[in-house]
């Protein structure tokens, strides 16, 4: 029987020898030190004779070297959610073109998972961490020195830099047009309040109808568990539109605060024979794919949410190389109502 002996791991003394060029500039060339000049010529020429030697660098090595692992955790509460991928993407890409890896925790909205994935982190010695946070008590200190970027509007953790978009903006744009499409008996749908930015929207939504000289109805104000899954949430949206739309002067329109939501709504008013949108207007937030496939299309508040994760992505990467973030160390992306179907003028 014959042994089939391993292949010898390829070093860069092999792509020195193929390139002509000292061990020295070869490392130069594939660490990226932008404190050194190399020729064009010669950094293609190391380039080259790696794609022909099947060079592949040893991240351990230069882990145990640089004392940098060029991996990144994202922490997410909910990957069922359709929210989230798009962030993700966005900020994958964006470190990708940097050279790092990007590793994704999901919790399922757990306090414990989330605590237990944080502490992982800390173990593999990953060099930054993008965090959609579960909990608004988390010790985040104990990470530290690791650089920590908030996904989202940061409020549970102002002493951290983060990138979210502005839900309260958004709430406003969606009530202010059902409002000039002559809508007063307006329903709001919401999370709960785990964090800060689910109470802001229900807060948001008092202050409109103060504005505009409106009484506010709390019959037509309907929070759901804002920490579970898609899924579940679905249920209790459901739950919540059915006790809106079964009341004797139920609303004429419903915000929903989030897409998931609204198309809940859309499938407790078909089942009750509500047409959408001659007798009720909806209006969600998050523009997710499903939100420009239902029927009718949803009218919602879109959020940039891969500009969310890529400019996460990008403060987290000037962190990591030592930067200083100055006046932009917290971002608010602004949203925008796109009118689709299930909106109308009231009447009657």
């Amino acid at each position: 029987m014959t042994v089939k002996m391993l292949r010898k791991r390829k070093t860069i003394i092999d792509v020195a020898k193929v390139a002509g060029v000292s061990k020295a500039t070869v490392a130069r060339v594939l660490t990226g030190d932008e404190g050194v000049s190399v020729k064009t010529v010669t950094r293609k020429r190391v380039l080259d004779a790696v794609k022909e030697v099947g060079y592949v660098p040893n991240r351990i090595a230069a882990s145990m070297r640089s004392q940098r692992t060029f991996s990144v955790a994202i922490s997410i509460p909910d990957i069922s959610n359709p929210f989230y991928p798009e962030m993700v993407r966005g900020a994958q890409e964006a470190l990708a073109t940097n050279g790092y890896n990007l590793m994704m925790f999901n919790n399922n909205w757990d306090a414990k998972t989330e605590t237990n994935h944080l502490e992982a982190m800390q173990r593999h010695m990953i060099d930054g961490i993008l965090l959609s946070h579960t909990q608004a008590d988390l010790d985040l200190n104990m990470l530290s020195p690791t650089p920590i970027v908030i996904l989202g509007r940061g409020l549970d953790y102002p002493e951290f830099p983060s990138v979210g978009n502005d839900s309260v903006g958004g709430t406003k744009l969606a009530l202010d047009r059902l409002f000039e499409l002559g809508h007063r008996r307006i329903g709001l749908i919401s999370g709960g309040a785990l964090r800060a930015t689910a109470s802001s929207r229900q807060e948001a939504y008092f202050q409109f109808h103060k504005k505009n000289g409106l009484e506010i109805d709390e019959q037509l104000v309907a929070p759901t568990n804002f920490g579970v899954q898609t899924s579940e949430s679905i249920a209790f949206a459901r739950e919540a539109a059915e006790k809106l739309l079964s009341q004797p002067d139920r609303p004429s329109a419903i915000f929903a605060s989030n897409d998931v939501l609204a198309l809940a709504v859309l499938q407790v008013a078909r089942a009750l024979g509500i047409r959408v949108p001659q007798q009720l207007s909806v209006i969600g937030m998050d523009d997710i794919f499903s939100a420009t496939v239902s029927t009718p299309a949803l009218t919602t508040v879109a959020k940039q949410r891969y500009e969310n994760g890529r400019l996460a992505a990008e403060k987290l990467l000037t962190l990591m190389r030592g930067g200083s973030l100055g006046d932009q160390s917290n971002t608010l992306l602004q949203c925008r109502l796109i009118e689709r179907e299930t909106t109308s003028s009231y009447h009657s």
